[in-house]
Parts: structure tokens; C-alpha cells; sequence
């Protein structure tokens, strides 16, 4: 099944605003759990890179360096948290993305949330 662009753009910045949420509610302990900023941190990340991979062409470790250090800022600046909470914040919230990816990618064939990466089940 095919999304359209706009779509996909939707359903990535829902889908890492969960990741957001669930890895700032069980390793940073945010209480009440933050939607409005994860919402706002997955929108900006998504479009970044929206924006510089598919608009601009820009090479990949700059597409995909720029929205996740933009993620990383807006985290600090939303949730204050030390360094090491942060690292363990992300690689959990990119786990969970990467489990995501792995589902969307085998279930509907989507592969918006990592376009140069589209696993295959094994057989």
C-alpha cells in the first residue's frame, strides 16, 4: 500500500512522537507525559529531514545529522535532562523507531521512516 507524501509525513511524525513519549516517560521519568512536545520535536525532526533529503538532495550524513541533532537540542531544551539520560533516551526512543520501521515496513511495505533501508522477512 502506497501513502501519499503527505501522508506518510503524518504518520512518521505520529509514529515518532510515540517513540518520543514512551523513551521520555520510562528512562526520563516525564510526567505528565509530554504530547505537545513530542509532537512539536517529531514534527520539526520529520520535516528537516523531509526537507533536506528530499527537496534539497543534500548528502545523507548531513540529511540525517541535522533532524537528529535538531531532536537531540529540542529534547534538552523540552525535558532538561543530564547528558547520559539523554544518549539512553535517544538510542531507546531509536530502538523503538527502528522496531517501528522494521513492522510498517514488513506489514504495509512503507519505508518513509527510513527510505534507503527496506528489510524482507527471511524465506
Amino acid at each position: 500500500m502506497v501513502l501519499p507524501d503527505p501522508v506518510g509525513i503524518v504518520v512518521s511524525i505520529l509514529l515518532m512522537a510515540i517513540t518520543i513519549i514512551v523513551s521520555a516517560g520510562l528512562i526520563l521519568r516525564i510526567r505528565p507525559l509530554p504530547y505537545g512536545p513530542a509532537l512539536l520535536i517529531a514534527a520539526v525532526a520529520n520535516l528537516l529531514g523531509k526537507l533536506f533529503v528530499s527537496v534539497l538532495h543534500w548528502p545523507g550524513p548531513v540529511s540525517y545529522s541535522l533532524p537528529t541533532l535538531a531532536f537531540l537540542v529540542l529534547s534538552y531544551v523540552f525535558f532538561k535532562p543530564t547528558l547520559p539520560k539523554l544518549l539512553l533516551y535517544w538510542v531507546a526512543g531509536f530502538a523503538l523507531y527502528l522496531v517501528i520501521h522494521l513492522c510498517i515496513t514488513m506489514l504495509f511495505g512503507w519505508t518513509f521512516m527510513f527510505p534507503f533501508w527496506a528489510p524482507r522477512l527471511l524465506g
